[in-house]
């Protein structure tokens, strides 16, 4: 792993002001964070406008899945992840972070996951400004992403939402095992703290899942599945709801 980007808390050194400097202290504490900057390239199938997606990009997304409901699912998840994580990464760590609003953002899907993204813009929230990026990445982003994915496929709100509070988390605790790793308790302690209180203003996410607040790696425990066992050989994943129905 890269070495991490300072954030200048106390020690006189700079916080990244820039897009590409906070892209960049977020890809050092994990290196699949990672997005790009201005229109995607002509020449690469798949990208898509966020403020654009339609039904019909999702179904091109998932030609040839074998379960579709199963497809659909893990797609959302995928999306999720890819629109979100890098923005709610940098919240986590205090750092300015990057607009995950639909109308800044583009993402290339392609066999059944989003594969990339690209900030379109270079606006930047402001640090701790729960409020306004819960607006840019669920107001204006998800909210209507979910609304696009059960015009294509019937799928409960609750799993829906459930996906997406999965990845939400997945984003922090990449960043909490980050801080970990490197034996930093106070980032460690400070993420856990940002994501609460991103769950608490994210309304949508509510009864989805919870941080299992007591446990060493901070699992998330997931409310409601999201199929992809149906397609894994009867694997579950990590945090499944169905485990703790099956009493695992």
């Amino acid at each position: 792993m890269a070495a991490v980007t300072s954030l200048g808390h106390g020690d006189g050194a700079r916080v990244p002001v820039r897009v590409e400097e906070v892209l960049a202290a977020v890809g050092s504490r994990v290196d699949h964070l990672r997005a790009s900057l201005g229109e995607p390239p002509e020449a690469e199938e798949g990208w898509s406008a966020c403020d654009t997606i339609t039904a019909a990009d999702l179904e091109a997304a998932i030609v040839g899945a074998g379960d579709r409901k199963v497809a659909v699912s893990l797609l959302v998840q995928s999306y999720a992840h890819r629109v979100a994580a890098v923005s709610l990464a940098a919240f986590a760590v205090g750092l300015p972070w990057p607009s995950p609003a639909a109308a800044a953002t583009s993402v290339r899907l392609a066999g059944g996951r989003a594969r990339a993204l690209r900030f379109r813009a270079r606006a930047m929230g402001e640090a701790d400004d729960v409020g306004s990026l819960v607006d840019a990445a669920f107001t204006s982003h998800l909210v209507p992403f979910v609304s696009t994915v059960r015009a294509c496929q019937r799928l409960g709100e609750r799993l829906v939402w459930a996906n997406i509070a999965a990845s939400c988390a997945a984003a922090f605790r990449a960043v909490e095992g980050s801080a970990r790793d490197r034996g930093d308790a106070d980032e460690q302690e400070a993420v856990r703290r940002r994501a609460a209180e991103l769950l608490e203003r994210a309304h949508w996410l509510e009864g989805t899942g919870s941080f299992d607040g007591d446990s060493t790696d901070w699992g998330w425990r997931r409310s409601a599945c999201c199929l992809w066992y149906r397609t894994s050989g009867g694997r579950t994943c990590e945090g499944c709801s169905l485990r703790r129905r099956g009493g695992a």
